[in-house]
This record gives structure tokens, C-alpha cells and sequence, in this order.
């Protein structure tokens, strides 16, 4: 009797972060990690909704055990942010589950509000976060606009930064400090306390989460 009274006092949830190399679910109890599961993105498609399942199951829980379903909402590349996105809305319009979607490039430029987020958007482009906005530009556009308005040293983080950094050092020179040891993308450990956290606080908790495009400069630039 004591074990069933706890977990009902328990707060269960899934997590999903659908990421650039893979999507990594993971089950979490009061805040507290109890396993975690990685996908490769090739594989994202046909096992994530079994994975689930499975990672569900081995703690002796049911999917109606959880209290919430928190999944990161993008920007990511299309295919795992779409896999684990479309998977979660469909877990809850299946069962009523509440659903917290996660922006994980809001999320790292609140955790570091003192840095320049830069995060891959594929084909030149990158997505920025800085000082709590969030945007997607061409990387020669932005680095252009940072040399011209910069005046004292900034620092850059994330994996836009190794993929782009000759760009940025040839263009800003010494305006400009690159950190390797930051995330270069939001964790599923990121993801999860902020879900957490707004669950606590009943706050953005939805029953389908929308996806983040921020690729939409070319129309801004045409205004």
C-alpha cells in the first residue's frame, strides 16, 4: 500500500528532445532522471513510438501513469524535430495527456543570457539567440550586422559556432570570443527542467505543440 501511495504522489513524465544527431527520450520522476534512451535520426521514424512504449514498461508504468509530456518544439533539424513532435501530439490527442513544448534555442540564451546562442539552420543560414530573441538569418547577413554594431567583445556558443568559425573570426576578429565547452545545442537535461519547471508553475501546457521554423529572414529582407 505504501509503494501505490507514493506513486501517486509521484509527478511521472516523458520527455522527448528531438535533436541534430538524434531524438533521446527519457523518463523522469519528480525531476529526477530514471532512464533515458537514445535514437539515431535514421532510426527515429520507425522505433521512437515503440521506444516509448518499452522505456515505459520497464519501470512497471503505464502511459496513463504520466502526468505530462514534455518534447522539445525546435528550431531542430526537420526530421527529428518533426519525428518526436508528431509522436508526442499523437500520445496525447490518444490519451489526453498534457503536453509542454520546450524552445530549446529560448531556453539556452535565458540560461546564458550573457552569451550569442548560434545554432545550425543548414545551408548558410543560422539561428540566433540573443538577449531573450530569438531569429534566423543568413550567417554572412548577421556577422555583417555584429561588425557593425558591436563595441565591446561578445561570446559565441553553440554548434553554429564550430561549424562557422573561420567565417566568424575572418569577419569579427577580435570583437568576438568562441566557447567550446557550452552545449552546442539544448540537452534533453535542459529540456527537462524546463518542462518541470512549467509544470510546476501550470504554465504553457498545451494539447498539441507547434513546432519552431524560425527560417523566415528571406521574408523579412524582402520588406
Amino acid at each position: 500500500m505504501h509503494h501505490n501511495t507514493a506513486r501517486q504522489n509521484d509527478i511521472f513524465y516523458l520527455v522527448v528532445n528531438g535533436g541534430y544527431q538524434a531524438v533521446v527520450i527519457g523518463l523522469y520522476c519528480n525531476a529526477k532522471n530514471l532512464a533515458l534512451q537514445t535514437l539515431d535520426k535514421k532510426n527515429v521514424s520507425a522505433f521512437l513510438m515503440q521506444s516509448i512504449l518499452d522505456l515505459i514498461k520497464k519501470h512497471t508504468l503505464k502511459i496513463s501513469d504520466l502526468s505530462f509530456i514534455a518534447a522539445h518544439s525546435g528550431p531542430a533539424p526537420f526530421t527529428t524535430l518533426r519525428a518526436g513532435v508528431a509522436t508526442v501530439n499523437g500520445i496525447g490527442f490518444a490519451t489526453g495527456i498534457p503536453l509542454i513544448g520546450i524552445n530549446g534555442l529560448e531556453i539556452l540564451s535565458k540560461i546564458y543570457p550573457e552569451y550569442t546562442v548560434i545554432l545550425n539552420a543548414f545551408c548558410d543560414d543560422v539561428y540566433i539567440g540573443k538577449n531573450g530573441k530569438t531569429s534566423c538569418e543568413n550567417i554572412d547577413i548577421f556577422l555583417q550586422e555584429e561588425a557593425a554594431e558591436i563595441t565591446t567583445p561578445v561570446t559565441y556558443i553553440g554548434n553554429g559556432v564550430t561549424l562557422h568559425h573561420k567565417k566568424i573570426k575572418n569577419i569579427l576578429e577580435k570583437k568576438v570570443q568562441l566557447i567550446a565547452d557550452y552545449p552546442f545545442e539544448a540537452d534533453i537535461k535542459i529540456i527537462a527542467q524546463a518542462g518541470y519547471h512549467n509544470w510546476v508553475k501550470k504554465a504553457h501546457i498545451v494539447n498539441q505543440i507547434i513546432p519552431t521554423y524560425l527560417k523566415n529572414y528571406s521574408a523579412k529582407i524582402a520588406q
